[in-house]
Formats: C-alpha cells, structure tokens, sequence
C-alpha cells in the first residue's frame, strides 16, 4: 500500500503543491474567482505551503503531516501490544497531540474519531502515507535527473511526462515486485529517506526564506 500512496501523495504534494502547478493553477483560480485578482504567484505559493499545526490528519500541511502519522502509528502499536485498552484512547490520543504538535481536540470528532481506518479494521494503514512521502520523494529526483524540463511542463500545464513516467516505472509492473524491489529498480537504490528529507528543506527553506 506505500506504493499506491506514494502515488496519491506524488500528484497531490510533489505535483500538486509545487510553484510550477501554482503558476499553472493561478491564473485559472483568476479566470473564475475575483477574490484571486489581485494574489500574485508568491502569495498564493505560499498559502499553498503555510504549516501550522492542526488537529486534522486529511488537512494538515507536508511538514506535519507525519508527525500526524506517528502518533496514530504509536497508539495503534500500543493497543496490539496490550499495553493499552479502548477505553485509554481518547486521552492518550490528546496526550500525543499536546506533546507532538501543541494542539488539543475539543471533541471526538477532531480526535480520536476522526479517521475511518481503525472502526473499517485497517489497523497497520497508516505508516503507508508516510512512506508513501518518501518513496514518492525518491521517485521524484529520479523523474528530474530523467527528465530535466518536467517541472518546466508542469508550469505549462502539461502533465504528460509525469504521468508516462510514472505509468512505465511504476503503474504497469503493478504488484510483481516487492516495495523495496521497485525503487530499486526505478532509482538503483533501496528506499532512503534522504531524499524526502531533502524535498522539505528545498520547499520550505525557500517558503520561509530560510538561509
């Protein structure tokens, strides 16, 4: 399942939230909406990108978004293990949220219940999105050193080369290789969260003009 996310998270972040599909999606938020007319590329690139921490995994920026992650992996390894029951979930979940993002819920709803996994059985889910980051963040550097004007086409609003690539890399091995397997074969190295890693610290460093 890292795999089919890390697709979800490459269009939706990588893509998604990048300057070049800003540029592309800007003067189309104009076209229909005035509210637009007067946001230039800067502002709405980072509005796009603004983190701060919040209590809702689905709205939660890229920076934090696995610290969201973390705290649903923690309890969920907890209450296998024994070493909690049902009826401590709601205070550990609010304990974490204080501790790991300084944000606390006012109601199950934006707590504990908020997510659709656990109550369909699909305990062990969650780790696949953060993994699915670093994959994706993987895949991604390997995609520019293939195809060094991608970005540049993104901008244009063609998204051809993202999605050739992808379906030839990817998509049409469809579950022959292990995890581990595929991204060695895509990026000739086993998967390295380096390259996530460095994915955040190029963006944000540049969002927050960090020197």
């Amino acid at each position: 399942m890292a795999i089919h996310e890390s697709q979800s998270r490459f269009y939706e972040n990588i893509i998604g939230r990048s300057k070049e599909f800003c540029s592309y999606l800007l003067p189309l938020a104009k076209k229909y909406f005035k509210d637009f007319d007067s946001v230039n590329l800067e502002e709405f690139y980072e509005a796009i990108n603004y983190v701060e921490p919040s209590l809702i995994r689905t709205e939660a920026d890229e920076l934090t978004y696995s610290l969201h992650i973390i705290i649903r992996y923690e309890i969920e390894k907890e209450l296998i293990n024994g070493d909690i029951s049902v009826d401590d979930l709601p205070e550990l979940w609010n304990k974490k949220y204080r501790e790991y993002l300084g944000v606390e819920a006012s109601n199950y709803s934006e707590g504990i219940l908020q997510d659709v996994h656990w109550s369909g059985g699909m305990f062990g889910y969650f780790p696949s999105y953060a993994l699915g980051n670093i994959y994706g963040a993987q895949m991604y550097y390997k995609l520019l050193e293939e195809k060094p004007e991608v970005m540049n086409e993104v901008a244009k609003g063609d998204f051809n080369t993202v999605k050739v690539w992808l379906n030839e890399k990817v998509h049409k091995n469809g579950k022959l290789y292990t995890p581990n397997e595929l991204i060695k074969n895509i990026t000739g190295e086993e998967l390295n969260a380096k390259y996530f890693i460095k994915y955040l610290k190029e963006k944000y460093y540049e969002v927050y003009n960090v020197k």
